[in-house]
């Protein structure tokens, strides 16, 4: 049997009664001894019914060592043959601080298993605002990847503040009508959230300057697919790499046998489609249809490479992001936007030197290009500050290095 007290008064003077209304064991006032007894044999009945009884006890940082002492206590009722009690706290990090006092040693001497939570990685971050979405019946891709890793920067991937900005967020987006949630969006609503000084939030100093900026039409990275119904607002420029948007994003049945791959672009707007309905397989096939076409092949592959790193096969999406960093006939932007994608996807697997490359690479040639001067600055600083002893950007003469320095060549004749 599992049982949880979330909002007991750990100020009050024994925590067992709480147990006991939690478990709707008593609901009248019993003395001490009266209390122990009740929950003594309710453990023993469990235990004939080889049902083992778990306790969770939530913000255990507030108790006392008192009530420490009276959950330690309480553990005595195991008689050493079998696990009649379990006890599961669970707290903020002052929690580990309080069980590390001299008068708590008894108690953490019976602590089999401890674990503390860190705060979500920036993919981690974007993961985890995506499923919360998906769970409530929303587009995953409601927030952009550009407002998803302002919300980590804002609060350093702490899962309450995450809920916080985004709540406050999705509330703005509402008032505007917004079709998606940009890095705008987001720094307006944390920047008017902020100003009271109470939401903890970091690069507080930014969020003036982000709200105030124009929005970006290039961010809409992702965006949720349109319904029939006639929008409060113009459809906004398409996602990556502005590739066509479909004109609906109902699954659309295969194409013939017979159709003709020299037609590649109702290929492409299905696998786009496709992509942005989370049905990546699928659409990898359909991008593969349109890739045949040399019109249509960077953006292909920068598509494919999409749908690999959101199935979390980083190292083909890679390989897919550099195969359209092949194609010699791409145009600047097309060029410095997968650039883009295979940076972020590098960083995501912690390969810091060739992220940060790229990302230095792209603020040179356009310096206002997304964050992308933010993120070589943080990965260089990254790199400075590490003991590991590899090479830093400048002495990479890897054949990756080759390869960019080759591809900003390009970049530069086409300038």
């Amino acid at each position: 049997m599992l049982t949880s007290v979330t909002n007991a008064r750990y100020d009050i003077e024994h925590l067992l009664p709480w147990i006991l209304l939690s478990l709707g064991l008593s609901k009248k006032q019993l003395d001490p001894v009266e209390v122990y007894h009740v929950f003594s044999e309710f453990l023993i009945q469990e235990s004939k019914q080889h049902r083992r009884v778990i306790l969770i006890i939530d913000e255990a940082q507030s108790l006392g060592a008192e009530l420490l002492e009276e959950l330690r206590l309480l553990s005595n009722l195991n008689d050493g043959k079998t696990l009649k009690l379990q006890i599961v706290l669970s707290g903020q990090p002052d929690l580990h601080t309080l069980l590390q006092r001299i008068d708590m040693t008894q108690f953490a001497q019976r602590i089999v298993i401890d674990y503390h939570l860190e705060p979500l990685s920036e993919m981690e971050t974007g993961h985890y605002i995506r499923h919360r979405l998906k769970i409530a019946d929303g587009h995953p891709s409601l927030f952009t990847n550009k407002a998803c890793a302002l919300v980590h920067r804002l609060t350093r991937g702490n899962p309450r503040l995450i809920n916080q900005v985004c709540d406050v967020a999705l509330t703005y987006g509402f008032a505007e009508q917004a079709r998606v949630i940009t890095s705008k969006l987001v720094a307006q609503a944390a920047f008017d959230r902020s100003k009271g000084g109470i939401l903890p939030l970091a690069a507080r100093e930014e969020l003036s300057a982000l709200a105030g900026a124009p929005e970006d039409a290039t961010e809409i990275d992702a965006a949720p697919p349109q319904p029939s119904a006639p929008q409060l607002r113009p459809a906004r420029p398409s996602p990556e790499l502005s590739a066509p948007q479909p004109k609906t994003a109902s699954p659309s049945p295969e194409p013939s046998a017979t159709r003709s791959v020299g037609t590649p672009e109702p290929f492409y707007a299905k696998g786009v489609a496709m992509r942005q309905e989370g049905r990546w397989r699928e659409a990898i096939h359909m991008l593969e249809l349109a890739g045949k076409s040399p019109s249509h092949w960077l953006k292909a592959q920068a598509q494919i490479g999409l749908c690999h790193r959101s199935m979390g096969d980083h190292g083909a999406a890679i390989q897919a992001f550099r195969a359209a960093l092949n194609d010699e006939s791409a145009s600047r932007k097309e060029a410095i936007d997968v650039q883009y994608f295979l940076a972020r996807t590098l960083e995501s697997v912690e390969q810091i030197e060739e992220a940060a490359t790229l990302y230095l690479r792209i603020a040179q040639v356009d310096p206002r290009f997304k964050d992308a001067a933010y993120r070589a600055k943080e990965l260089s600083s990254r790199q400075e500050h590490s003991t590991n002893g590899k090479r830093g950007i400048g002495s990479n003469r890897s054949w990756f290095g080759n390869a960019i320095e080759s591809f900003n060549q390009l970049i530069g004749n086409r300038k």
